[in-house]
C-alpha cells in the first residue's frame, strides 16, 4: 500500500502520525521551505512556513499529519509515472 498526504499538510516537530528521518534537501519558497526527509527509505516532501533557522543536512526531523490528511492506496493502484 502507499500513503498519500499533500506536501503542505505534513508539518514540522512532533504532532500526530509522526515520522522521524533526516534532513536530505531543503529549498526556500519564499514564504515556505520544501523540505526532503529521509525516512525509513523513503523521500518524504514537506512544505513547512518559511523557517527562521534552516535545518542543516543530515539534521534529525520528525514530521507529522493529520489522519484525516493522508489516502491509503491499495497496492498497485500508485504509479510512479
Amino acid at each position: 500500500a502507499t500513503l498519500c498526504v499533500r506536501p503542505h499538510l505534513v508539518g514540522l516537530g512532533p504532532g500526530p502520525n509522526a515520522l522521524h528521518g533526516r534532513i536530505a534537501e531543503v529549498q526556500w519558497r519564499g514564504s515556505t521551505h520544501r523540505l526532503y526527509v529521509d525516512i525509513a527509505g523513503h523521500r518524504v516532501k514537506a512544505d513547512v512556513r518559511e523557517l527562521r533557522e534552516t535545518p542543516a543536512l543530515g539534521d534529525e526531523a520528525t514530521l507529522h499529519f493529520a489522519a484525516d490528511d493522508a489516502v491509503l492506496l491499495p497496492e498497485g493502484a500508485a504509479s510512479d509515472g
